[in-house]
């Protein structure tokens, strides 16, 4: 793996934005660097949610530049490793993903392990560190909010919810959303499709651990899978996060032991 595979792991948007918020979105892309081919998968199931967030990038994009806020995109593919994970986890670098077989990743190597954590994984991380840092300067307390999609039905279940917002063990800024999309008139999952108290590594590392307000938005994929409903659902977000950004419990660092 070359050095030009780990500066191309990070894509960042507006780097010197001066809005009060930092963006991040985890699987923003179903793409795979050139040497991974499609890592044994046909066209179709790398257009499927199991590559990445339906969506997400696209409204992260329009967010970044609405509310002049930096943003930190993954390049690459979920399956080729997923920074919304911990290296321990058994899901960073999936052998099956939604009753999928991901031929590439079978029979890995303890050095492609390493190798896929040095190239795509850390300098993801330092990427989004370093944005959070610049943000909190002069002790800013910047919003920090994890763009994410999900898909209306999972294992025959279907989810109502038109977006979900996720938080473990801050809820500041999750519960002022909710309201604010409820107020609207939209159905919200409070930790639902799924919990932060289980999965929100990312948000847990970059604003949890400095004390700032942090959720990660989960939009439901039927809303977002073309530009009408991607500009929709940025514009009512990039509404929800105007109104509520001077809120005083938002504006403040909150430590947990």
């Amino acid at each position: 793996m070359t050095n030009n595979a780990a500066e191309t792991a990070v894509e960042i948007l507006n780097p010197g934005g001066q809005g009060n918020f930092v963006l991040v979105c985890d699987h923003a892309s179903n793409a795979f660097p050139a040497e991974y081919g499609s890592l044994g998968l046909d066209a179709a199931e790398c257009a499927r949610h199991i590559a990445y967030d339906i969506g997400a990038a696209e409204v992260t994009r329009i967010l970044s530049r609405e509310l002049d806020a930096p943003a930190v995109l993954a390049r690459w593919s979920r399956l080729l490793i997923d920074v919304n994970r911990d290296t321990a986890s058994p899901t960073l670098i999936p052998e099956v993903s939604d009753g999928t077989e991901i031929p590439g990743n079978r029979n890995m190597t303890d050095a492609e392990r390493e190798r896929r954590i040095r190239d795509f994984y850390i300098p993801f991380h330092e990427a989004v560190d370093q944005t959070v840092r610049a943000a909190m300067a002069g002790d800013r307390v910047p919003i920090v909010m994890a763009v994410h999609s999900f898909t209306p039905v999972m294992n025959g279940r279907k989810r109502p919810w038109h977006v979900g917002l996720l938080w473990n063990r801050d809820p500041r800024l999750a519960a002022r959303m909710i309201e604010a999309y409820e107020a609207r008139g939209f159905t919200v999952g409070d930790n639902e499709p799924y919990s932060g108290r289980h999965l929100f590594y990312t948000m847990d590392r970059h604003g949890a651990r400095h004390g700032l307000p942090q959720a990660t938005l989960e939009i439901r994929q039927d809303e977002v899978t073309d530009a009408a409903g991607i500009a929709r659902w940025a514009e009512i977000t990039a509404a929800v996060l105007r109104e509520i950004a001077a809120e005083p419990e938002l504006r403040i660092r909150r430590v947990y032991g």
